[in-house]
């Protein structure tokens, strides 16, 4: 189970890691087109389109590490009091909870592997290249949120 856990760890510092560089990269590339749009330079046109893509990968990086730490999006009143009337209760529905978005995650994660294979064949308007990298987030992004949702339904108390 410890290696389990460094595991899950290192696999979350990496996933911060890339998504605070899309963040640098997509700040860096907001201040260049927003100075030379005011020097009078031209705005190179992939500027937009790569920050565009840094963001959409970083909210997605970002989505599986706040699964990873539990505060993704989720309607805690009910299980928090649940918790504090019956603890064994509010462990319960936890568990279904965490059952549930597990299930989303996954359902996302196969359908976003449609979609790549479905943008696979066309071409962004800046770049020229594959769409299947900007929408590879998806898939990318919800396999690793499916696996820190099951790394928490097993190990529980054990990944904090």
């Amino acid at each position: 189970m410890r290696a389990l856990v460094a595991l899950i760890r290192i696999i979350e510092a990496g996933l911060r890691i890339a998504a605070a560089l899309c963040l640098v990269g997509m700040f860096a590339l907001v201040v260049v087109q927003v100075i030379l749009r005011y020097t009078g330079g031209g705005v190179p046109v992939f500027t937009e389109e790569v920050a565009r893509y840094a963001m959409i990968w970083m909210a997605l990086l970002a989505t599986a590490v706040a699964v990873r730490e539990g505060s993704h999006i989720r309607i805690d009143l009910v299980p928090a009091v649940l918790h504090a009337l019956a603890p064994p209760l509010g462990r319960a529905l936890e568990f279904v909870l965490d059952i549930l978005a597990l299930g989303v995650f996954l359902v996302l994660f196969w359908q976003g592997l449609d979609m790549v294979q479905f943008a696979a064949a066309q071409r962004s308007e800046g770049l020229r290249i594959s769409l299947a990298w900007p929408y590879a987030a998806l898939p990318f992004a919800f396999a690793f949120a499916s696996l820190f949702a099951l790394a928490r339904l097993i190990l529980r108390d054990r990944l904090t």
